[in-house]
């Protein structure tokens, strides 16, 4: 019989890997925990730092102690105070029992504080301060500056508000280097705005009121009042003393309704002035005051006697009333005087009233303008 046997085979299976690289695997945990750190870094330390500073500050506030400046470095907080030094313990004192919300409830929050005590500066000397007088008087159509100013910034600002008023400025300002009180700078404006309402005079600042005293044409006399009171307390407000001017034509008619109700006397073939022609005189100086312009005295005399000596008789009368204004406030250079003798009558020269009449005086103004 035939043995036959079987040959068994064992098959053994191995499972084999190939090694994997440790990147980026391996710094997965490291990155997620930068993540955290940047996360908390930019959005939760902010806010924690906020809520102590904020925490300590409104503390320190609340119990009405000085502090100039509270800042947070995480939980530590620097602040600076003004406080006494016997005030110093109570100010460290109320920061570390400052409590913040937490997520585990109210806590202290401040880990460390630093108290830095600043010494307060002591308080600049004050200035000197006195009154300034300020003054703007018209010349011609500039404008004339005189008084003090506390210093170089205020005389350099006082120009240039002079300026948008006046084409010409004569600047004889001084500089004091001393306070001038808290109202010289609108006081000086509103001095400046009364001036160039103007014809001529002056509007000045004593240091405790505005005064003007002047002429101004009979439509600006309202505006000029109303850049007076501009100055606003009344208490600043002194003597208002502003004439009106009139225009050439109605000055003329007021120099002729003077004169023909009352005529200058005069002594008989002489240019010497009656002394009762006072009264009058001083009229035409008030009227010639209110009347922008140039002045024309012209002297009349009837036919009788030579016409030469007539002639010389009404240049020499028109003359004497010239200087009769003149030495009422009339400026000089305003006026011209003129002898016509008996050219230019008025009335017959046959009669004795005819006469009365052409011996006269009369004024004209041309106006400036």
């Amino acid at each position: 019989m035939q043995n036959t046997s079987k040959k068994k085979t064992r098959r053994y299976w191995r499972r084999t890997s190939t090694p994997k690289p440790w990147w980026p695997w391996g710094i997965a945990p490291l990155a997620g925990l930068g993540a955290i750190f940047l996360f908390g870094a930019l959005f939760i330390a902010p806010r924690i730092e906020a809520d102590v500073r904020d925490g300590v500050s409104h503390r320190i506030d609340a119990a009405g102690l000085p502090a100039m400046d509270v800042r947070s470095d995480g939980q530590g907080v620097t602040i600076n105070t003004l406080a006494q030094a016997d005030q110093e313990l109570y100010v460290r004192a109320l920061a570390e029992s400052t409590r913040c919300d937490t997520w585990a409830g109210q806590l202290a929050c401040p880990t460390t504080v630093d108290v830095r005590r600043i010494e307060q500066a002591a308080a600049p000397a004050l200035l000197k301060s006195r009154p300034h007088r300020f003054t703007a008087e018209r010349i011609d159509h500039g404008v004339r500056l005189t008084g003090e100013v506390p210093n170089q910034e205020e005389h350099d600002r006082i120009l240039g508000v002079a300026r948008q008023h006046f084409g010409d400025i004569t600047n004889s300002l001084s500089i004091s280097n001393e306070s001038a009180g808290t109202h010289f700078a609108q006081a000086a404006n509103q001095v400046l705005a009364v001036a160039s309402r103007l014809t001529s005079g002056k509007a000045s600042w004593s240091g405790e009121a505005l005064a003007v005293d002047g002429s101004a044409r009979s439509g600006a006399i309202g505006d000029v009042r109303a850049q007076f009171a501009a100055i606003g307390n009344e208490s600043f407000q002194g003597d208002f003393n502003v004439r009106s001017l009139f225009d050439s034509q109605q000055c003329n008619m007021d120099f002729e309704q003077i004169l023909g109700h009352s005529s200058i006397r005069f002594q008989t073939g002489s240019a010497s002035i009656d002394s009762g022609n006072d009264e009058l005189l001083g009229r035409l100086a008030e009227l010639a005051q209110s009347c922008p312009g140039k002045l024309s005295i012209q002297g009349h005399t009837d036919s009788q006697g030579d016409a030469e000596k007539n002639q010389a008789l009404s240049l020499s009368r028109a003359t004497a009333v010239l200087d009769a204004l003149v030495s009422r406030g009339i400026d000089a250079d305003r006026i011209a005087a003129a002898g016509y003798g008996e050219s230019r009558p008025i009335a017959d020269n046959s009669t004795s009233a005819g006469r009365a009449k052409n011996r006269r005086i009369a004024i004209t103004i041309d106006s400036m303008n």
